[in-house]
């Protein structure tokens, strides 16, 4: 994460405080999110500050400090001297522009192609770079406390229908951003927006600090862009490579400002170079931003699409053979929420699920954990049989229920419920919670272990010392009558279970409760773990750490 770094302050006793407010030429209103920039006689910069939601500004002055330069989308920027006193106060008045597109003196450039429209496209580039700069100021001068959703979408082949998501929380107590590059411009310029050429490679997208950048500026050529019809009352700023390099993974982008705001909306952005026949499958992302009512100006929402393989079988030419699955794969995430020290809070209009949660015979299923699949939301039924969770990226989740006696191995019990979250809308269902037996017995009739009059299960998690589940291991199991002496045989079943990726297991016995029980766990004929319990109810509960040998 790039941290900007400024000159140290030149003897704290001495130091002097700049404060004021910046208003509108002419209705007299308050500016905020005006980039306020203290400058020595060389024009090195000393502090940068931001103004609030008042217009108001304060920044930290040292004996170099001689001027300060205001700077804000839409204005035309200001510098003035800073009085020979401590404690000064500067107040100033901004011209807002007429328009957003102001031509500027072009020098030649031998890397892009001579347009008509160039001197008013690297006009707006200089309004843009403004907007960009309050987004990178915002981080030191008002951080905040966030709240960051991630999410993985794969979708189904090429379209955007999306098959299955993964949803993760990210917070901090206090963030320099929500989305930062992990590449310098200088390096995305050299490198490239990829890992590699081809489609295994890993992609990357822009943030604030790469698009303010010089070296990127350098190294695009500028035009401007339609709006069409849905992006109404907003002006397009295209940067495309001004040089193809072979083998360099590249972005043709459109920087899209709000001309009535006079705010930064989104960069759009697809990727150049991909490789044969990834077009197909639509890559490139996008990064938007949003000016918060304290003056900041934050990337609240990011993403990047391409294609991905997975090996699979395959149907082609009549014929099935071991090939590869395509489909279109986004990564991405959302800015759920935003909290300044004095007490400013700023929530994304995000999605819930209000669900009436009954047991087979329509009770209310109090206690019971409703969760979504893939993601870390969950909530508890409450007495009433209502549970809600809130916070949703949009999207379809499925549902699943957690059984509190099962709670020690971390799984779900699946349900047949799925919902799409909407922004700022709550989707409303009923649920009947399935019961662990019946799971168990379902499971067992798929494994052809089940047989009528069964009433007593076990449900099993593997795991190595170090708690990671492990698979492939062979579950069986012995019993004898509770009470039974300690020299007492065994009598083992015929029947056994090899764990999946998952480590679970499960068995439907054909005996009643005050039972004991005995688990082997083996691999290739050598024993891995044993544990004896003592049926109680119905159900047993068990995790079962293997030794360090059989990993």
């Amino acid at each position: 994460m790039a941290i900007v770094a400024f000159p140290l302050l030149a003897g704290i006793a001495r130091a002097q405080v700049l404060t004021g407010v910046v208003r509108d030429s002419v209705s007299a209103l308050a500016v905020p999110g005006a980039v306020v920039i203290v400058l020595d006689s060389e024009g090195g910069t000393v502090a940068r500050a931001l103004t609030n939601e008042r217009g108001e500004y304060r920044a930290l002055l040292n004996d170099a400090a001689r001027s300060v330069r205001f700077v804000r989308i839409g204005f035309t920027p200001r510098e003035v001297p800073i009085p020979a006193r401590r404690d000064v106060r500067v107040d100033v008045a901004m011209v807002a522009l007429p328009s957003l597109i102001q031509p500027v003196r072009v020098i030649a450039n031998s890397k892009c192609k001579s347009r008509k429209d160039r001197a008013d496209a690297l006009g707006l580039w200089e309004q843009a770079r403004a907007g960009l700069l309050a987004t990178i100021v915002a981080r030191d001068d008002r951080p905040a406390r966030m709240v960051r959703l991630g999410f993985d979408k794969v979708m189904d082949g090429y379209s955007n229908r999306v098959e299955h998501m993964r949803v993760r929380t990210d917070s901090g107590e206090s963030d320099e951003a929500s989305f930062v590059a992990v590449r310098a411009a200088q390096d995305f310029v050299r490198l490239g927006f990829s890992t590699d050429s081809g489609a295994n490679g890993a992609y990357f997208g822009p943030d604030a600090d790469v698009l303010l950048n010089d070296a990127f500026a350098g190294a695009y050529c500028f035009q401007l862009e339609k709006a069409p019809r849905e992006r109404a009352g907003q002006v397009g700023l295209r940067f495309l490579p001004a040089a193809h390099q072979s083998g360099r993974v590249d972005i043709d982008g459109t920087l899209w400002i709000d001309t009535v705001a006079r705010e930064l909306r989104d960069v759009q952005f697809k990727y150049l170079n991909v490789g044969r026949g990834a077009e197909r499958f639509d890559p490139g992302g996008y990064v938007s931003f949003r000016s918060m009512t304290n003056g900041v100006v934050l990337i609240d929402r990011w993403s990047i699409r391409v294609g991905s393989a997975t090996r699979d079988t395959v149907l082609e030419d009549g014929r099935l053979r071991l090939g590869y699955s395509l489909y279109a794969e986004e990564q991405g995430g959302e800015l759920a929420s935003a909290t300044w020290p004095d007490g400013l809070t700023w929530r994304a209009p995000l999605g819930a699920l209000r669900v009436h949660a009954l047991t087979q015979d329509q009770k209310p299923a109090t206690g019971v954990v409703v969760a979504l699949v893939a993601t870390p939301f969950f909530s508890t039924v409450n007495a009433t049989g209502f549970a809600e969770i809130k916070g949703l990226l949009p999207g379809v989740y499925s549902v699943r229920v957690v059984d509190p006696r099962i709670a020690e191995l971390a799984i779900g019990l699946p349900t047949r419920l799925t919902f799409r979250a909407a922004p700022d809308s709550t989707a409303v269902a009923t649920l009947v919670v399935p019961t662990t037996e019946g799971s168990i017995a379902d499971r067992c009739v798929s494994e052809h272990q089940w047989t009528v009059g069964d009433s007593v299960f076990t449900m099993g998690r593997v795991v190595a010392p170090n708690g990671v589940r492990v698979n492939d291991l062979k579950v069986t199991y012995a019993t004898r009558p509770k009470g039974s002496a300690p020299d007492a045989a065994w009598t083992w079943s015929n029947v056994s279970f090899r764990t999946g990726t998952d480590g679970m297991f499960e068995f439907c016995h054909p005996f009643s409760p005050n039972t004991e029980i005995f688990y082997r766990v083996t691999r290739d004929g050598a024993i891995a773990a044993e544990a004896s319990r003592v049926f109680e109810s119905n159900l047993m509960v068990i995790r079962i750490p293997i030794r360090a040998a059989h990993p």
